[in-house]
C-alpha cells in the first residue's frame, strides 16, 4: 500500500508504545465500566485530545483460540454486532494489517452506517495480548498515526 514503506519499524514502535501504556501505574487509570468478567479503565491521553482505554477480562481458554476473535477477520463478525463487513486490505505480518470495515446504523439510522480504514496490530505479551487500532483517515499521513493511537490491552487467563 502506498505510504506504508516501513511497516516493521512502525509495528515495533506500536509494540513499545503498548508496553509503555501497559506499564502505567494502576492509580493513573479510572474504572469506566465493570462487569462480572471484564473491567475497562480509561485515562486522559498526554499525546492527543481523548482517552486511552485498557480492558482486562478473564477467559478460560488458550490465547491462540481467543486471538482470532480479537484480530481482524471472519471471527470478528461473529461477536461484533455493529460491524457489518470487514475486509483485510493488506497483511504485513501475522499480527499486523490494514482493514476496511463498515458499521451498522444506530438509533434508527440517525447515526448512519460508516466505513473505516484502520491499521490493526495485536501482539502476545506476558500471559495475554496487547492490541491497538489506528484509524488511517483514508491512508494519509503514516507518520501521524501515533497521534491517534487507541490502546486496548486484553489479558487472558490460561
Amino acid at each position: 500500500m502506498e505510504g506504508l514503506s516501513d511497516v516493521a519499524s512502525f509495528a515495533t514502535k506500536l509494540k513499545n508504545t503498548l508496553i509503555q501504556y501497559h506499564s502505567i501505574e494502576e492509580d493513573k487509570w479510572r474504572v469506566a465500566k465493570k462487569t462480572k468478567d471484564v473491567t475497562v479503565w480509561r485515562k486522559p491521553s498526554e499525546e492527543f485530545n481523548g482517552y486511552l482505554y485498557k480492558a482486562q477480562g478473564v477467559i478460560d481458554d488458550l490465547v491462540n483460540s481467543i486471538i482470532d476473535h480479537i484480530r481482524p477477520g471472519p471471527c470478528r463478525l461473529d461477536w461484533d454486532s455493529l460491524m457489518t463487513s470487514l475486509d483485510i486490505l493488506e497483511n504485513f505480518e501475522e499480527n499486523c494489517c490494514v482493514m476496511r470495515y463498515t458499521t451498522a446504523g444506530q438509533l434508527w439510522n440517525i447515526i448512519s452506517p460508516r466505513e473505516f480504514v484502520d491499521f490493526s496490530y495485536t501482539v502476545g505479551y506476558k500471559e495475554g495480548l496487547l492490541s491497538c487500532g489506528n484509524n488511517l483517515n483514508m491512508l494519509c499521513f503514516f507518520s501521524a498515526w501515533f497521534k491517534y493511537l487507541c490502546f486496548l490491552g486484553m489479558f487472558l487467563s490460561l
